[in-house]
């Protein structure tokens, strides 16, 4: 879709003044040459590299990404969204997720939306430019258009600097509250970071639990992460990492589910036996369904029904013939590196017992919003 030569005008003229621009890429953004397209268009205009949680990795190794828009911004992140004086989403439909309600949306913020839909346009954000065109031609257009005007904009030496020191969530400092029976959640996802193969698809199902791998666990590109919460319905994440392993056999599948949604899900265990798939899964164990605990407890409603007595979820993997872990703390984590290491000829499930008072601000956000 060519876009109007008004718009890529408009467009040219709002990043040749921009002083601290922002791009946001999203779904529309993952087709053939696209990153190749905004970055060049960001280099010339100063703009930092963000995407939606669907569109995560595709600035990966980027040193002027800010990894993810929403939810699951770090500080730093979300901050250096918040300052832009232009905002523009390529392909991205803007959602209360990838806006965080609009707080990441600055008072003074230009906002721009590009999409090869017109009806997308300002569905869910207001813009004070909408552009009906294809995010590569339309970045490109944008780029021959804006020729050599544009400054450094938001890349400076102490932005590069800060995104260099403090971007990613395991170098942010934190209390680790894990004890001889529990492990931490951000613990056990920083270490599988660094023990897991990069080249790696995640799955995730939907939960409390849902930000620590989408934030902790990284993604060599827009393919390596499926995200599956649309719907907001747990359960949905093994069948669908299931596929995503079928999809690309190159790279290690990695399931990040909490123990409702693998109790729920617990039949697609024979079919990964079955057909033979060496993924991982790691199931996020607090013995509840995390999220409601955390959105109802506070208020004093009874909890019966969303607590669980303990599971040995490994135990139960191990019935369908996976190797499987019971990790508790950091020292139980070694099992993985062996099969990491080893020769993977049964998939491996990961029953990790983690620290229940982790209650997740992503979440709070959602039920807000509803």
């Amino acid at each position: 879709v060519e876009p109007a030569e008004a718009d890529v005008a408009a467009l040219a003229e709002l990043l040749a003044r921009a002083e601290r621009p922002v791009f946001i890429a999203g779904r529309g953004a993952r087709g053939p040459d696209c990153r190749r397209s905004l970055e060049a268009l960001a280099e010339r205009c100063g703009a930092l590299l963000a995407t939606s949680a669907v569109a995560r990795g595709l600035f990966e190794g980027n040193p002027w990404s800010l990894d993810v828009a929403g939810g699951f911004s770090s500080p730093l992140a979300a901050e250096l969204m918040q300052g832009a004086d232009v905002l523009v989403a390529w392909g991205c439909s803007l959602t209360m997720w990838t806006t965080r309600h609009g707080r990441l949306i600055g008072p003074g913020t230009r906002l721009v939306q590009v999409d090869d839909d017109p009806a997308a346009l300002g569905a869910h954000r207001p813009v004070d430019l909408g552009i009906t065109g294809d995010v590569r031609t339309t970045a490109d257009a944008t780029r021959a258009v804006l020729g050599d005007r544009g400054g450094p904009g938001h890349r400076t030496p102490e932005t590069g600097d800060a995104l260099a020191a403090r971007l990613r969530w395991r170098d942010i400092p934190y209390d680790d509250t894990g004890t001889r029976d529990r492990i931490d959640p951000r613990t056990l996802s920083i270490a599988l970071d660094a023990i897991l193969p990069a080249q790696r698809v995640i799955g995730v199902d939907s939960g409390n639990f849902m930000g620590h791998p989408t934030m902790y666990l990284s993604v060599p590109d827009e393919q390596g992460l499926c995200f599956t919460q649309a719907f907001q319905s747990i359960g949905l994440g093994l069948a669908t990492t299931i596929g995503a392993a079928l999809a690309r056999p190159d790279r290690l599948a990695v399931a990040a589910l909490g123990d409702g949604g693998m109790l729920m899900s617990a039949v697609e265990l024979d079919t990964v036996r079955r057909i033979g798939l060496p993924m991982v899964i790691v199931v996020y164990n607090d013995d509840a369904y995390g999220a409601e605990v955390h959105h109802f407890g506070p208020d004093g409603f009874p909890l019966g029904t969303v607590e669980f007595p303990p599971t040995d979820i490994a135990a139960v993997a191990r019935g369908y013939g996976f190797e499987a872990v019971t990790v508790r703390t950091p020292a139980d984590l070694k099992a993985v590196e062996d099969w990491v290491a080893g020769a993977r000829s049964a998939p491996l499930l990961i029953d990790a017992k983690v620290v229940r008072e982790h209650g997740s601000w992503w979440l709070e956000e959602a039920f807000r919003g509803h």
